[in-house]
């Protein structure tokens, strides 16, 4: 045991230590990134200046001595490499090397210096590190000249010598104190480790009545204690599996494990809901299947959270619509109400979904909600193999095929008279009449649920 604890305790040591000196080498970076941004923003703020003070020198007439005093000055300034005044015509005024001056200074960064009328900064060749910092010597609208200061990798490394130093020193004493306090903490952690290493390992092996004999008040002792009831959880979900296990529905599930016969067929008022995404084709045209794929979970997650607020239960998703009961598999107590009480949520909740896709400038959608109640068959279909829970009849049929009409009639929530008739009076109906539905012979008559309100029906 000693062993494998020494063992473990070296590879977290060491994988620790690379990841703290990591971490200290990137913050290192990103501060001495920060710290060269800073300088750089700071020395072109101080060209401005510079720029302005030496039109002193300019009037009444040119003052090489104010001149040649003002570069120098600016020369001795932190971080940069040189500095230097051009006249209108190109020609070095000054300079931080005196061999320069009266040259005319030829390269492309000052030129593009010349002839802007602010501040400027350039990077001179391919990514040599330097930066030509410009800015127009000005009295009113007239232009004197051009002061300019030239900064390399030297001038600001020279700069941040000591801001480099420091981090050196806080980085080093940060990863001493850092490894120190691996090492305390892993071994003081990692005792327990093996004891769970060999439960895990039984458990692995189908040996779930395993067990971690370690007790303590700390996250250790917790552990542990987790580790033995997940193991005991384990053991119910082997026995909830092995009866259970063609099952996915968790209320169908629950209803098993109350009543032995909860999922055989039987007969019952339910109100059944389904709702659809109206023009889906034409809509998953302007997006990618990612995009769609991202945007149905979404959709689903907050249609199936508004169904179990009102106690319904998801049946299945059928492409883009998704098919609810309410009272099965579990009862409820007027489950025409609750579905109508979820309908109004549903579109609620697409009010809302359509704001945030509309803030990130993607496709909103409209969506079409049918609810009908009545009797209807509901139970376990399918093979030995293969099996699920679901309502059948005329109750369900009916519910899928009042989409059409709910489209056609341009309302988004419609439902059956039955319905309209199953509930008390905390809604708002308006009456449609009497519509042929496909697959009936007789026509069904259909209300429009306005709103959750204890108003009567609307004519």
């Amino acid at each position: 045991m000693l062993k494998f604890l020494n063992k473990l305790s070296v590879k977290l040591c060491i994988f620790s230590s690379a990841l703290i000196l990591a971490v200290i080498w990137a913050m290192s970076q990103r501060i001495l990134d920060e710290a060269r941004n800073s300088l750089l923003q700071e020395v072109t703020a101080r060209t401005d200046s510079f720029a302005q003070g030496i039109r002193e020198a300019f009037t009444p007439t040119l003052d090489p001595f104010t001149l040649h005093q003002r570069v120098r000055e600016m020369s001795q300034e932190k971080g940069i490499a040189a500095a230097m005044v051009l006249g209108q015509d190109g020609t070095v005024l000054s300079h931080t090397d005196p061999e320069k001056i009266g040259e005319r200074e030829a390269s492309a960064e000052a030129e593009s210096a010349e002839k802007a009328q602010g501040v400027l900064t350039q990077r001179p060749g391919a990514g040599d590190g330097s930066w030509f910092i410009s800015a127009p010597v000005l009295i009113g609208k007239s232009r004197l000249g051009t002061a300019a200061v030239l900064v390399t990798r030297a001038s600001l490394s020279a700069a941040l010598r000591d801001t480099r130093r420091r981090l050196t020193l806080l980085a080093a004493a940060a990863f001493a104190i850092g490894l120190l306090g691996t090492v305390l903490l892993v071994n003081w952690f990692t005792r327990p480790v093996p004891l769970l290493a060999r439960a895990a390992r039984e458990i692995g092996e189908g040996k779930l009545d395993a067990r971690v004999d370690w007790k303590g008040s700390d996250e250790i002792g917790l552990l542990a204690a987790s580790f033995n009831e997940m193991a005991e959880g384990l053991r119910e979900r082997d026995r909830i599996r092995s009866v259970f296990g063609r099952y996915v529905s968790r209320d169908v599930a629950e209803a098993v494990l109350k009543e032995s016969h909860a999922l055989s067929g039987e007969n019952r008022d339910i109100a059944v809901l389904f709702a659809d995404i109206r023009d889906f084709s034409k809509l998953s045209l302007q997006m990618t299947p990612e995009q769609i794929v991202s945007m149905l979970n979404d959709y689903f997650s907050r249609m199936t959270l508004a169904i179990q607020t009102f106690g319904g239960s998801v049946d299945k998703f059928i492409g883009d619509g998704v098919l609810a009961l309410f009272g099965a598999p579990v009862r409820l107590e007027n489950p025409a109400e609750k579905a109508l009480r979820a309908a109004v949520r549903m579109r609620d909740s697409v009010k809302v979904f359509n704001a945030e896709r509309g803030l990130k400038g993607l496709p909103q959608i409209q969506i079409g909600i049918c609810v009908a109640y009545g009797p209807a068959v509901v139970g376990t279909v399918g093979s030995e193999d293969r099996a699920e829970y679901t309502a059948i009849g005329p109750t369900v049929n009916l519910a899928s095929r009042l989409e059409g009409l709910n489209k056609r009639l341009g309302t988004s929530i419609i439902v059956s008279r039955e319905t309209c008739d199953a509930i008390g009076p905390g809604f708002t109906f308006k009456e449609h009449g009497e519509h042929q539905v496909r697959g009936w012979q007789r026509p069904v008559a259909v209300c429009e649920l306005i709103d959750e309100k204890p108003q009567g029906r609307e004519a």
